[in-house]
């Protein structure tokens, strides 16, 4: 009788293991779908250059006419005379984050280049939203 009773005390110390080790197990798959899970709530900023899209055309402005003729497709002169047609014809003006120009320079770049959404993104540190309009 003995035996029989140091045989199912056994028996439940090894179920009582068993089930012991998986709820770590189970704990273990909860903390990872959980760690999953909270990674699409952690937000890191994507467009962080130290050279803005508003700063990219400052200096191609401020800079070598060939160089701004290479990256927008035209001269700086006929550039500034269509922001100013655009503005008086069409009503184009800053909105609240992007300059006329740099909305201007947008559009001509991709013209000019024929870069995808993303790139035009990265270059002018803009939201695909932005990139959009």
């Amino acid at each position: 009788m003995d035996d029989e009773i140091t045989e199912i005390i056994h028996r439940r110390r090894i179920l009582i293991q068993i089930i012991a080790f998986s709820g770590l197990i189970m704990m273990q798959a909860i903390k990872e779908c959980i760690l999953l899970y909270a990674s699409r709530f952690n937000r890191v900023p994507q467009h962080t250059s130290a050279l803005s899209g508003q700063d990219w055309i400052n200096e191609l402005i401020a800079g070598h006419d060939g160089r701004f003729y290479n990256e927008i497709g035209m001269n700086k002169h006929v550039f500034f005379n269509l922001i100013d047609l655009l503005q008086h014809d069409a009503g184009i003006e800053d909105s609240r984050h992007v300059s006329k120009e740099e909305q201007v320079a947008i559009f001509l770049h991709y013209v000019h280049r024929g870069l995808s959404n993303r790139t035009l993104q990265e270059r002018f540190q803009r939201s695909p939203d932005t990139i959009s309009k």
